[in-house]
């Protein structure tokens, strides 16, 4: 259960999926969990290693970890590796005998492959001609579209004239589409769907929206960065080493008043919005530049 009482459905699955998985008999040199949960679990209990080492990609309390569900997993690591400083610091604070193991290890992007990959054929094919605004993410609770469809019912409200498009998919996509369908919003707000190749549409898009509940490092937001976008951001974990807030990026509050806000400030400021989107591309944030 997550730290506002919501349960985290998925969660609760990771133990029985470790306890199925497939085991081996071989011992290795070094045995990786690349995710928390169920990666975490396996390798803990019934991989043999010489030496074991983890990855933390999520602020780990909001994501609904505890304790009592990690069954002491975490002192079969050698290293515990954490995508960001807050998350780290968030892990710290349920797990504070762990802190000589941990370290920061922030995502890794390919800049010269995701630009490549924006110039292939793709994106849009709808023939709208207003403010495009984009948001990547698996239709979750975690991820907040349900408060983006309230962001863009305000922004309707308000007279904007702007198209809010979203790729990937995920198990709340029937609600979302009840909610955009109650607020009249099917041709304002649109549910693309997974796609093999994301990045023509950042390329395309004229605002990027990374409003989410909790996170550990929007890896989104950097592809969005890499590709000269301008982006809106919620302030979760992680969120404050990614966007210097005024200056490379809006930093918000995670209510659909804060990001309409937010969006409104960037679509009357056009000269702004192309400074932020200059800014963010020409940032030190990635590997393979």
């Amino acid at each position: 259960m997550a730290k506002n009482g919501r349960i985290q459905k998925d969660k609760l699955f990771w133990r029985v999926l470790a306890e199925g998985a497939r085991r081996f008999d071989e011992k290795y040199d070094l045995a990786v969990a690349w995710l928390e949960g169920g990666s975490a679990y396996y390798v803990a209990d019934y991989v043999k290693a010489g030496k074991k080492a983890a990855f933390i990609h999520i602020d780990y309390e909001k994501a609904g970890y505890t304790r009592k569900m990690d069954q002491n997993c975490w002192q079969c690591f050698d290293k515990i590796f954490i995508v960001s400083e807050d998350a780290e610091k968030q892990f710290q604070k349920i797990y504070p005998e762990y802190r000589e193991k941990t370290a920061v290890f922030p995502n890794i992007i390919d800049k010269g492959y995701i630009r490549q990959r924006a110039r292939e054929p793709g994106g849009f094919l709808d023939t709208y001609e207003g403010t495009r605004i984009l948001t990547v993410g698996r239709l979750t609770y975690q991820k907040g579209i349900d408060i983006a469809i309230e962001a863009m019912k305000l922004l309707k409200e308000r007279g904007c004239s702007v198209r809010w498009y979203v790729l990937g998919e995920g198990d709340q996509r029937e609600e979302l589409e009840r909610k955009i369908r109650l607020f009249g919003l099917e041709r304002d707000f649109v549910l693309l769907g997974a796609v093999e190749n994301p990045y023509p549409y950042f390329a395309q898009t004229d605002l990027y929206v990374h409003a989410v509940r909790y996170e550990g490092q929007g890896i989104v937001v950097l592809e969005a960065q890499i590709l000269g976008c301008a982006v809106i951001v919620s302030d979760y974990c992680g969120s404050r080493e990614q966007i210097e807030n005024g200056r490379c990026g809006i930093s918000c509050a995670l209510t659909p008043e804060a990001i309409a806000d937010g969006i409104m400030t960037l679509l009357k400021d056009e000269g702004l919005r192309r400074e932020l989107g200059k800014r963010a591309s020409s940032r030190e944030i990635a590997k393979g530049q």
